[in-house]
């Protein structure tokens, strides 16, 4: 028998760009390449779509670092209101089993000469109530990329015998 877990998540987070080029880092597919499918981290074995607007769709399949399985995702922008607010709807498999669906809303609030992101996840988590908790930090971790993405910075991968060390650098 499967199980299914709701939650929510609300991530918030502050970034030193007005909203209308954060809004642009989030949406623009080049910029997105870099910072959400972390191209050179990350295998994306296909990406479509993905133009901005009401009833555009997305879909990737891409694979973690040193893995071979293949994580899909396809999405579906439900709202767009240029620079204040996303709401998109996606669903995820991991090696063809689906794995979730939500639906994602993704606030760019204007605070002091920089925006606030509060992104909030409702979910449907499908047989491992687990996920809940890495999604969240894997949200977590997209946020911080885009922070890496706004402030020019790239990402450094350091293999070391036990794990992987991961930072962001401001190239030289």
């Amino acid at each position: 028998m499967t199980s299914v877990t709701h939650a929510t998540i609300c991530l918030e987070r502050v970034y030193d760009a007005a909203p209308a080029r954060v809004f642009h880092a989030f949406t623009d597919k080049e910029a997105r390449s870099r910072w959400f499918f972390q191209v050179g981290a990350w295998a994306l074995h296909r990406h479509s779509g993905g133009a901005l607007g009401v009833g555009e769709a997305a879909s990737s399949a891409f694979s973690p670092p040193g893995a071979e399985v293949v994580i899909t995702n396809d999405s579906l922008y439900m709202d767009v209101a240029p620079n204040e607010r996303l709401v998109f709807a996606y669903h995820m498999t991991v090696a063809g089993k689906p794995i979730s669906a939500s639906l994602a809303t993704v606030e760019f609030r204007a605070e002091g000469s920089g925006t606030r992101i509060v992104f909030t996840e409702q979910g449907a988590y499908f047989d491992d109530p687990g996920q809940v908790a890495g999604r969240e930090e894997g949200t977590r971790e997209l946020l911080e990329a885009l922070a890496a993405e706004l402030e020019g910075r790239v990402r450094i991968r350091v293999p070391q015998p036990d794990r992987t060390i991961e930072s962001y650098e401001t190239p030289a």
